[in-house]
């Protein structure tokens, strides 16, 4: 989301934009300090990450023990901005896909599960 798209949410008492698509993934680090959040959301953008390990291993840095991430997914996307993996696969593979994502990027993740 663009900085209008988030000064627009009234629900909203904080916010950033950043690119995690940083084309070294050494640079790919959430603005937070460890164990900021309860819960984090990705909502239909996992499908766009060109590090997603990375990110994923960032998101679990920021959890507090316990916490739990949202991945969103959809069977639509921009084709032009999703990565390869992703516009090859139906809609089991993305779900499989991203359990992968949460499994082997080095984070705390456990119980990864699907619904």
């Amino acid at each position: 989301m663009n900085a209008k798209e988030m000064e627009s949410n009234p629900a909203l008492t904080e916010w950033i934009v950043q690119d995690l698509n940083e084309k070294n993934k050494d640079n790919v680090k959430l603005p937070y300090s460890n164990e900021s959040f309860d819960v984090v959301l990705c909502q239909l953008s996992i499908d766009y990450l060109i590090h997603p390990l990375e990110v994923m291993k960032e998101v679990s840095r920021v959890l507090k023990p316990g916490g739990q991430v949202a991945i969103i997914i959809s069977n639509r996307l921009f084709i032009t901005k999703a990565v390869g993996l992703w516009t090859g696969s139906d809609d089991i593979e993305h779900v499989y896909t991203v359990g992968s994502y949460l499994h082997y990027c080095g984070g705390n993740f456990s119980n990864i599960m699907a619904e």
